[in-house]
């Protein structure tokens, strides 16, 4: 595994350190947190999983763009990126997703009692139960924690939009709730909030959002309070992590 977190610092094209799995999630997230102090006005970090899928995602992007590295990849992709309108996007997406379901109301469904995570226990978690390899902290030459996926080129494939989709959407919640993208995977995004919704009403709009741009969170959910546009919003409700899966074949 160690050859293909290798091969991945490679492609990235910009500083990256491996960190053993024995450090643990909290080590893992104290690193993360000292990079993130000491990249202001240079550079933002990402926790990445280095798995063969990452490296496959990252290679086939790549080669589509004609470039070398990541870096390189997210200077070609960056006006694209800019040119999306996020609320646009997402509306296309929830149309061609309505389409697909049975029920509209079955969707929708009920809101249940606040669920809302807090930022540090989740991250630590996930980076206890998804580095058993380890991860690599690269350091992304952009202060605008949006971009992050521009320089971690994964998705494009199944329902995960492709990257400047990602980054454009990135930028609007950056903007509206504060949150900054804290852990990469082939099929997985975890971010940090400082303004999570507090009202139902705001968490409801959030959750909507958040359907369209990952429809396994709510598909694939598999939550004991119902897999629903509501169940999210209760869970979306105060908290400080969000977290986004695709189920990529």
């Amino acid at each position: 595994m160690q050859n293909i977190a290798n091969e991945i610092a490679d492609l990235l094209g910009c500083p990256a350190e491996l960190i053993p799995a024995a450090a643990g999630g909290s080590a893992i997230l104290r690193r993360y947190k000292m990079l993130a102090r000491q990249g202001q006005g240079s550079f933002t970090p990402i926790v990445l999983y280095p798995t063969k899928q990452l490296l496959m995602q990252l290679q086939r992007n790549l080669a589509s763009a004609n470039v070398q590295t990541c870096v390189q990849y997210a200077e070609a992709m960056l006006p694209a990126a800019q040119e999306i309108d996020p609320l646009v996007l997402l509306q296309l997406r929830m149309n061609a997703l309505v389409q697909t379901v049975e029920s509209v109301e079955k969707l929708v469904g009920e809101f249940v009692g606040v669920r809302g995570v807090e930022g540090e226990n989740r991250l630590c978690q996930s980076c206890r139960n998804h580095a058993r390899n380890g991860v690599l902290i690269a350091q992304c030459p952009t202060q605008n924690a949006w971009e992050l996926p521009l320089f971690v080129p994964m998705g494009g494939s199944g329902l995960c939009p492709v990257p400047a989709e990602q980054a454009a959407v990135f930028r609007f919640w950056q903007q509206s709730h504060g949150s900054t993208p804290v852990v990469a995977g082939y099929d997985i995004w975890e971010m940090r909030v400082t303004q999570p919704p507090m009202q139902l009403f705001e968490s409801e709009r959030l959750a909507l959002q958040q359907f369209a741009f990952c429809p396994d969170l709510v598909q694939q959910a598999h939550r004991d309070d119902g897999d629903t546009i509501r169940a999210l919003a209760s869970n979306l409700q105060g908290a400080t992590a969000w977290y986004f899966y695709w189920h990529l074949r």
